[in-house]
């Protein structure tokens, strides 16, 4: 009986402890420890991201929502730039803590956790007004020899 309480005993203590080295070691005790948010952004995709090159300062709605974040955390933000074929990795390798205006796609969420979205956007195709008889749908657009451009790394490329 008394092995019973001594192995109870050291039971919980394994447990206890795999608990508090887990949450040490989380993200979000990474950065609450560090003071810092790093955040991952591409600043090429105006009104959401932009930098601007002569201050080299970020703005747009996903650097406000980010910085204010940062402020209700009580931490400093550090924005990290990056591309969006590397928007993902760069949070796997731990360059940035966060990134901004990741769009969902299978790959992407095997790897890593996604919030609930704060705002929507569609997929508007252009064409110069020359091919706009051309296409009137999507099929028009799916078809062989109709080329399409999009942004490498993209939810688009899809």
């Amino acid at each position: 009986m008394k092995f019973r309480k001594i192995m109870l005993l050291v039971l919980i203590c394994v447990f206890s402890t795999s608990v508090v080295y887990a949450q040490n070691t989380s993200r979000l005790h990474k950065i609450l420890k560090k003071g810092v948010l790093r955040v991952g952004t591409t600043g090429d995709w105006n009104p959401m991201t932009m930098r601007d090159p002569v201050t080299n300062q970020y703005q747009g709605f996903d650097i406000d929502m980010m910085t204010a974040l940062a402020k209700d955390m009580g931490v400093e933000i550090r924005f990290v730039p990056t591309q969006w074929k590397t928007l993902i990795n760069g949070i796997v390798a731990d360059k940035y803590d966060v990134s901004t205006s990741a769009s969902i796609t299978t790959k992407r969420i095997r790897t890593v956790g996604f919030t609930r979205s704060y705002y929507q956007v569609g997929t508007v195709p252009m064409t110069l007004k020359e091919n706009l008889g051309r296409f009137s749908d999507w099929e028009d657009i799916n078809r062989e020899g109709v080329r399409v451009a999009v942004t490498l790394g993209t939810s688009f490329e899809q």
